[in-house]
């Protein structure tokens, strides 16, 4: 696959046509795209691209439109392509994007996909829990998608947490921490992928979700590899749509660049040719216009 990107790339240029080989565009089920390039609005969006700030009290309904916390910026030049949204420091903040049409849901049989770029330096969380990207219109364990970094581990692992409505997945109401995490709805990477002054991609698949079945599938990838596949779960989400939120950098230190969300789950060809893209999905937006 590795050598039919780049003649492609050889005979065509990087645009849009090199994908059309490919078993579908990558472009096609892109919904949402925040490159983070000269300010933190989404270039497209399904919905709502505006970027959102809540005050300390991280209540999205007295959030305003802009990028309003003094601990995030937008670091010109510093990020994967272009520039990147920089968490110097935790944020007392909440920032997030709208999630009901820029998520892709269905009530029935959602697929999708969710990606992105981080750059950081584990050490630099100070054992916290840190979330760089979360997507739920409740809570992490309540009808959810994030990664995160643990605060138990040094260095800090990464995780992949998929967790359905919570009457799906604790049926009993078991306290979390009485459950042994091989029992809940998480995926450890492999190894330790991050670093200061490095940029690693993470992509998070997903399909079969809101079935009446058991055969809800969500994948891990870091830099192109499969880290681990979590299946064979009865996979629903219930969400109020006015309040699902796309939020990003919880106690997260360190630089976020591309986020992008799909409607369809991409295969293991298109996450590696994703992680491969010369220029990000910047440099293939224009046969969109």
């Amino acid at each position: 696959m590795k050598l039919l990107f780049l003649l492609a790339l050889i005979i065509v240029g990087p645009t849009a046509t090199l994908f059309a080989a490919g078993p579908k565009s990558l472009l096609d089920g892109l919904i949402f795209h925040a490159p983070f390039d000269g300010g933190a609005d989404a270039r497209l969006a399904a919905g709502d691209g505006r970027i959102y700030t809540t005050p300390s009290s991280r209540d999205p309904a007295e959030s305003k439109p802009g990028l309003n916390a003094e601990e995030v910026a937008i670091a010109s030049g510093k990020g994967r392509y272009g520039d990147a949204l920089h968490f110097p420091k935790k944020s007392r903040n909440m920032v997030f994007f709208y999630g009901d049409q820029n998520t892709g849901y269905r009530a029935k049989d959602w697929n999708g996909t969710i990606s992105m770029w981080l750059s950081l330096d584990p050490a630099d969380l100070k054992q916290q829990f840190a979330a760089p990207v979360q997507i739920t219109d409740k809570k992490y364990n309540n009808a959810a998608f994030w990664v995160d970094f643990t605060k138990d581990d040094t260095p800090p692992h990464f995780r992949m947490g998929v967790f359905p409505d919570s009457n799906v997945w604790n049926p009993e109401a078991l306290k979390q921490d009485k459950i042994p995490e091989s029992k809940l709805p998480i995926v450890r990477a492999k190894g330790q992928h991050f670093g200061r002054d490095k940029w690693t991609h993470v992509v998070m698949t997903f399909s079969g979700f809101n079935t009446d079945g058991i055969d809800g599938t969500a994948k891990l990838y870091i830099n192109g590899d499969l880290q681990g596949t979590m299946k064979d779960r009865r996979q629903v989400f219930t969400w109020d749509l006015s309040k699902a939120t796309i939020r990003v950098g919880l106690g997260y230190v360190g630089l976020l660049d591309e986020l992008a969300i799909f409607n369809r789950a991409l295969n293991v060809d298109e996450v590696q040719m994703l992680f491969e893209l010369p220029a990000g999905l910047l440099g293939l937006s224009s046969i969109r216009k």
